[in-house]
């Protein structure tokens, strides 16, 4: 039986939201793989990107793709699939009908063209490709700030969802990354006694909120994401941003520390 499993998502947290590198981090999962204990990547990017990043990290862990829309389950015959959100056809449509209903511009990554891509994420022309193969999830980009709660509504009109991570929005199915932290845990690690998970933006929070130790870690600039702050006031907070907060993080916590909590860093 597995005695602890560590979620993560990836930009902003494993992955520098900048560089997208996670040297920084080199430390931690050494430790991780070191004393077997299995890394879950959780992330609003597609299975192409993470297919390339499973790899590079040498991980044999499931891993969940477009903010809970499949779960990949790696096996000796090839990795299995577990479709739990909307497929991104019906999503487009549903974009463009909120759009007309709501009265604001929203462009999906699907109106985008690879160099606007490229220009709006800082990725390499052959990353943004495999950011653009989306299957599960639709990232928008929304001209008006203020119509955030308009678009959420028109979406549950339709049984979708609105998240907002880093750099866009994301509409997606009744999935979410909590839902597929649960099927996770009861199909792959039946029983375990420990989860962690570590994220940093609004699309992180049921992620979060699925486990035993919820650690939130600093936006690029520093500050912390209002909406996590608010729900999880016992969450735990990394030193410092991106994957090398992350790392000092997950050795805090394989070492039997404690991170300072949100109440403890927040006034």
């Amino acid at each position: 039986m597995v005695g602890r499993v560590v979620f993560t998502d990836l930009d902003g947290t494993l992955l520098d939201e900048i560089s997208y590198e996670y040297a920084p981090a080199q430390a931690a999962l050494d430790a991780l793989k070191r004393r077997l204990v299995p890394l879950v990547l959780c992330s609003s990017k597609t299975r192409a990107e993470m297919d390339v990043l499973h790899r590079a990290l040498g991980l044999n862990a499931p891993y969940v793709v477009e903010n809970g829309g499949a779960i990949v389950i790696p096996a000796p015959r090839g990795p299995k699939t577990r479709v739990l959100g909307a497929h991104r056809a019906r999503l487009v449509t549903a974009l463009q009908q909120i759009a007309r209903e709501v009265g604001v511009e929203l462009r999906g990554f699907g109106s985008l063209s690879l160099g606007e891509m490229v220009r709006l994420t800082g990725l390499s022309a052959a990353q943004a490709a495999l950011a653009l193969r989306r299957e599960y999830d639709e990232p928008f980009v929304m001209a008006q700030a203020d119509a955030e709660d308009a678009v959420s509504a028109a979406a549950l009109r339709r049984g979708l969802r609105v998240s907002r991570g880093g750099r866009f929005h994301h509409l997606t199915g009744g999935a979410g990354k909590g839902r597929a932290v649960r099927e996770v845990l009861g199909r792959c690690f039946p029983g375990v006694v420990h989860t962690v998970a570590l994220g940093d933006a609004a699309n992180d929070l049921d992620m979060l909120q699925a486990v035993e130790r919820p650690v939130i870690l600093p936006r690029h600039d520093g500050r912390l994401e209002v909406e996590l702050t608010c729900s999880l006031p016992d969450a735990e907070v990394a030193p410092a941003p991106g994957p090398s907060g992350w790392n000092q993080a997950v050795l805090t916590i394989l070492g039997g520390g404690r991170l300072s909590r949100v109440a403890e860093v927040v006034s």
